[in-house]
């Protein structure tokens, strides 16, 4: 079998499991270093990315011998919602390590719509993997926050999450973080079974108001799960008989009480964005309109929390980039095709 200098993994590793340890061996087998791409970096604990890229760099690593740690690197990545975006920051990490010789690890689940992206780098040598494991890593994760006793809920999955991985997480189970996403996790379900009847797929719209003032922007934190404590911009569902972007004003005038009259905001009107990936929140289909306002003058206007936020405030804009991962799904994201972050 050919040797490569470097072997390329990639996945989200939200929890590291048996099917990610067959990438791991293989690679390891091929290959002089071994590259592993963890995507959905820096963003704010959900019970779909319970764990920050520092916790699954440990999970990975905790299976291997001093040697193949020294072998392997774990290499965060965000979310571009952009698949060239992201196809060239994943090439731009590799390119660190070789740019040639390079061999893509993977294994494409029949039917499964997200390992698509193992068929965007044919530039790269591709093995593929087969398993006889029948493993969803979002089932695990359902076993894990709805657990009475970690300990022994985790025995139901004992053929899919090796020894290490398991004293991690029962580790890991003791801290505050655990606790929040368990109710996080049983607030979600709530929702979504509210609808599990419906003869069609539910499509949500909502609409948000992005205000900027000088360099300010208008950030609320939540009040309730989903993403209690977390920043976001204001906003929220569609009524039937309104506009998005009459929607948008209805949702920010209820959150912020902002001392602005709809005239005026219509003044400083820029833009709308529509962000509608598949993927952008774990409460299930979102498609949102999101709304540019870019006030003028010096006065900054008032606002007060109200409605389903604890608390509002002009964030500095250049404060931004040090509270990604406390910002809610991909807010962060949105704020950046508006502002300059």
């Amino acid at each position: 079998m050919q040797h490569y200098k470097v072997a390329v993994i990639i996945g989200r590793h939200q929890i590291s499991h048996a099917g990610h340890e067959l990438l791991k061996r293989k690679a390891l087998e091929v290959a002089d270093q071994v590259v592993v791409i963890l995507g959905s970096s820096f963003q704010a604990r959900s019970p779909k990315n319970p764990f920050n890229w520092q916790e699954r760099e440990e999970m990975v690593l905790s299976t291997l011998t001093e040697n193949e740690k020294q072998r392997t690197f774990c290499c965060p990545i965000r979310d571009f919602y952009n698949d060239e975006k992201w196809n060239a920051e994943v090439k731009r990490i590799v390119s660190e390590y070789s740019h040639q010789d390079v061999v893509l690890v993977g294994h494409k689940k029949a039917g499964d719509k997200d390992t698509y992206y193992l068929d965007n780098f044919s530039d790269w040598a591709y093995i593929g993997i087969q398993s006889s494991y029948k493993i969803n890593a979002a089932q695990i994760r359902e076993v894990y926050f709805e657990a009475e006793d970690v300990d022994e809920s985790l025995k139901s999955v004992n053929d899919l999450i090796l020894s290490p991985v398991k004293s991690f997480l029962k580790a890991w189970s003791l801290k505050p973080e655990y606790t929040e996403l368990t109710k996080e996790h049983k607030k979600i379900k709530q929702d979504k079974a509210l609808w599990k009847d419906s003869p069609y797929d539910v499509i949500f719209s909502t609409a948000d108001a992005i205000v900027k003032i000088e360099n300010h922007v208008l950030l609320g934190k939540r009040k309730y799960h989903p993403g209690r404590g977390l920043w976001a911009i204001p906003g929220g569902f569609i009524e039937q008989h309104e506009s998005v972007l009459h929607a948008a004003l209805r949702e920010l005038k209820e959150e912020t009480q902002i001392s602005l009259s709809n005239d005026v905001l219509m003044g400083c009107f820029k833009s709308v964005k529509v962000f509608d990936h598949p993927n952008r929140s774990c409460r299930g289909r979102f498609i949102t309109h999101a709304h540019f306002f870019d006030l003028t003058g010096e006065n900054i206007p008032d606002i007060q929390a109200a409605d389903d936020l604890q608390e509002v405030a002009w964030i500095a804009i250049d404060k931004l980039n040090s509270l990604e991962e406390q910002v809610f799904e991909d807010h962060f994201h949105v704020l950046k095709q508006f502002l300059d972050i």
